[in-house]
């Protein structure tokens, strides 16, 4: 942060009709002139420069707000702050509407100051995100949206410049035009919101972008040292695999180098060419080298070991090697940054790191922790997707099952094999898991029996495949009429039961057509439990901390579990029912000290 002011700011700028296109505050004692106008607008766009990205290491150092027929003011944080706080939470914690370009990004900054931001907020990268498939903007960023909305040319050039250091006229410029030209955006993007129904979805997305900036600046705990005797595991399963391999494929050579360096030089087990000759050369006649090639000969020893050596191998390099890199250094925690609108369904999507691809296994998921005297609560929507096709084809057996609180896993089963229910089997259930999953999404019998096979571990013959496929369609006829009407008509838009819209294209396939409107109704219920949960979580010790598809992870104080327990489960619940009208939503708590506690 600047220590002195030995320059003299240009304290605003004029337009060419000379009124002032912006003010600089970068005295606390200035607030006053323009507090009242702020306080005033019943809308208000946001925007800020920060000294970096990373809103635990880096500075907050421009907050810009718009407000129409008031030019925009700019505050300065190096010299306001903390003086200021007071006054700029009167203007952001309040009821008006703010307008921003990429909201989490933000809000983050801005909690880090101490700076809360409430009410209504109108997201013009979400908005973009949203009618990006109804003919909109093809990119979100706010040079694309200015283009394509308003045909102005908006400099960017600024963006990546040092707002550390003492600032130029032309920073103050940018800094302001990015403020102002939200609230013109924002009014032409509601029109198209309006004229594509989009109105519920784009509820859902600004509501949701508060939990979503809360999780990110959150983050999550990772024990290290758990994680690190974890990474000796695998390292050690990995070298085993490989010791059983080198009768096979040879024992690795150390040479030496031109520098004097060892160089090993051996058999490439990342060489898919070399581990198919490996195989072949075997007796294991195979045309590729997948898991579903490999699964007839799950038994021969060459490919126990070539696949126990890459679940290790993708576990090291995947996650235990680089996760301890990302732990941020202020914090001690693990941020994952979440693309909120992620997929074209609407699912969220999650990098830096992918928590959402974390192994199921225990011995990962029981290094992510809740820290001394806190515990996690973790709850996930039951059969969330099947519920919802239940509610999109209306389909009478699966309605009345749900209604009557019965496993449909157990019910398929029981009605593809001709058992009662009380004898399904638990190979059985597993089998009827791939026959749901699967049928509803299109899946021929080829597919299913594949899928049965790679996902479930279930062997199933193609005969059996046949006979699954034709009674789940005799028993469900609800899902078979939509199946139909979908293949008959193959209709170029799907909407979510939130009304959230899909245009595919030309070369969109039917399974397609199938996934995103149930996916995305999904995505629209977690969004909506995700919006709702951070207000009712709000000025309490509880921490958001993560998303993973259809799961949400808590952390709060072990003396406040059960009731924080309750509003979770409570809130997730109701935030299905609001789309599901006929389907009973269940989510299922449970309060942990790691995330491996959760039953499966």
């Amino acid at each position: 942060m600047l220590m002195d002011y030995e320059y003299r700011y240009y304290e605003m700028d004029m337009d060419k009709d000379n009124n002032r296109k912006w003010i600089l505050i970068d005295n606390d004692d200035k607030i006053d002139e323009v507090l009242k106008d702020l306080l005033s607008s019943k809308i208000l766009a946001v925007d800020t420069e920060t000294t970096g990205l990373n809103a635990h290491l880096d500075e907050l150092r421009l907050i810009q707000i718009a407000a129409d027929n008031f030019p925009t003011v700019i505050f300065d944080c190096f010299y306001i702050l903390p003086k200021a706080k007071k006054a700029l939470n009167k203007i952001l914690d309040s009821s008006s509407i703010k307008v921003f370009q990429n909201a989490k990004f933000d809000l983050e900054f801005l909690k880090s100051s101490g700076i809360n931001v409430t009410g209504p907020i109108f997201d013009t990268m979400l908005a973009a995100q949203l009618l990006r498939t109804s003919d909109g903007p093809k990119r979100a960023n706010l040079a694309a949206l200015a283009q394509f909305y308003l045909s102005v040319n908006l400099p960017k050039d600024e963006q990546v410049s040092d707002f550390s250091k003492k600032l130029r006229k032309s920073q103050l410029d940018y800094a302001a035009s990015d403020a102002s030209i939200l609230l013109p955006l924002r009014n032409i993007m509601i029109d198209d919101i309006k004229r594509n129904n989009l109105i519920e979805a784009a509820r859902i997305e600004f509501a949701c972008v508060y939990a979503v900036a809360d999780m990110e600046y959150n983050g999550i705990y990772l024990d290290l040292k758990k994680w690190d005797k974890l990474r000796i595991k695998m390292e050690a399963q990995k070298n085993e695999a490989l010791l059983k391999l080198y009768p096979y494929i040879g024992y690795p050579k150390v040479q030496l180098g031109f520098l004097g360096e060892n160089i090993t030089q051996g058999f490439n087990m990342n060489s898919n060419k070399k581990i198919l000759s490996l195989l072949n050369n075997n007796g294991i006649k195979v045309e590729n080298t997948s898991k579903h090639s490999l699964s007839a000969y799950k038994d021969n020893p060459i490919v126990i070991s070539i696949l126990k050596y890459r679940r290790a191998e993708k576990a090291l390099s995947g996650f235990l090697y680089s996760l301890p890199k990302l732990i941020n250094k202020s914090t001690k925690r693990l941020h994952p940054h979440y693309s909120q609108i992620g997929a074209w369904s609407g699912r969220m999507s999650c990098g830096r790191p992918n928590i959402q691809q974390i192994p199921r296994d225990r011995d990962f998921r029981n290094c992510f922790i809740a820290p001394a005297g806190r515990k996690m609560i973790i709850a996930d929507y039951s059969q969330i997707e099947l519920r919802v096709i239940a509610q999109i084809s209306e389909d009478e057996k699966m309605i009345s099952a749900y209604k009557k609180g019965e496993d449909l896993h157990t019910l398929t089963a029981s009605l593809v094999s001709g058992k009662s229910i009380d004898d399904v089997t638990n190979k059985e259930r597993q089998a009827a898991k791939a026959v749901n999953f699967g049928l509803v999404f299109g899946m021929g019998a080829n597919g299913l029996k594949d899928y049965a096979c790679d996902i479930y571990e279930v062997d199933m013959t193609i005969d059996e495949a046949n006979i699954f496929k034709k009674r789940f369609f005799e028993a469900y006829k609800g899902v078979k009429k939509w199946h139909t009407e979908i293949k008959k008509y193959t209709p170029n838009i799907s909407r979510t039961l939130a009304g959230r819209k899909h245009i595919y294209n030309k070369n969109s396939g039917v399974s397609g057509r199938f996934n995103t409107p149930v996916q995305g109704t999904a995505a629209d219920i977690l969004k909506n439990a995700l919006g709702m949960l951070y207000l009712k979580l709000k000025n309490k010790n509880t921490l958001i901390v993560a998303v993973v598809h259809d799961e949400i992870i808590l952390e709060c104080d072990a003396i406040d579990a059960q009731i924080t327990a309750e509003i979770l489960k409570t809130t997730m619940e109701q935030a299905g029912e609001r789309y599901l009208k006929d389907v009973p939503i269940v989510a299922d708590v449970h309060i942990a000290d790691s995330w491996a506690e959760k039953q499966s």
